[in-house]
């Protein structure tokens, strides 16, 4: 399975779980991340593989790449990792615009569409940027946090704005 992306594609086609890990924790990203196979990692990652499960000594797949000077697997994950975090934060905020049920406060229709546009600007940059480094990812958290927080700070405090 190791260097093999198109056989771990047919495999989890088939029910394979990518995140199926030994009885010590070691997943197919762990063993991926060890031995530097980067096409392979990159393929687990596509396919949904958990870049933050933890080994029965706590590392992560990256840790794992880490101690095994697999610098290049690193150099993926932390990239992966940045995109990764740019696109939980899109699901958060939209999440908390689409349904703010814990919200103590409810936005209105122009605070919504500001939020929902910001959220759609960065998601269209995500799949247009070419070749986006990490660099990117944390700019375009950034730019959105900047648009949203004051709008989604108005969901957590009572009172008027």
């Amino acid at each position: 399975m190791l260097g093999r992306s198109s056989v771990v594609r047919e495999l989890v086609q088939h029910g394979a779980r990518v995140n199926a890990a030994t009885a010590r924790g070691y997943s197919p990203l762990h063993c991926c991340a060890a031995w530097g196979h980067l096409d392979t990692t990159k393929t687990l990652v596509e396919l949904g593989a958990d870049m933050q499960s933890k080994t029965f000594i706590g590392e992560r797949p990256v840790e794992v790449a880490l101690r095994y000077s697999q610098q290049e697997c690193v150099d993926y994950f932390t990239w992966a990792e940045a995109k990764q975090s740019l696109q939980s934060y899109i699901a958060m905020v939209e999440n908390s615009i689409v349904k703010p049920e814990r919200a103590k406060r409810k936005l209105n229709r122009e605070d919504k569409n500001i939020c929902l546009t910001a959220c759609s600007e960065t998601t269209n940059w995500m799949q247009t940027a070419e070749n986006p480094n990490i660099k990117d990812f944390d700019e375009q958290r950034k730019l959105l946090e900047e648009a949203v927080t004051p709008i989604l700070t108005k969901l957590t405090h009572q009172g008027k704005s």
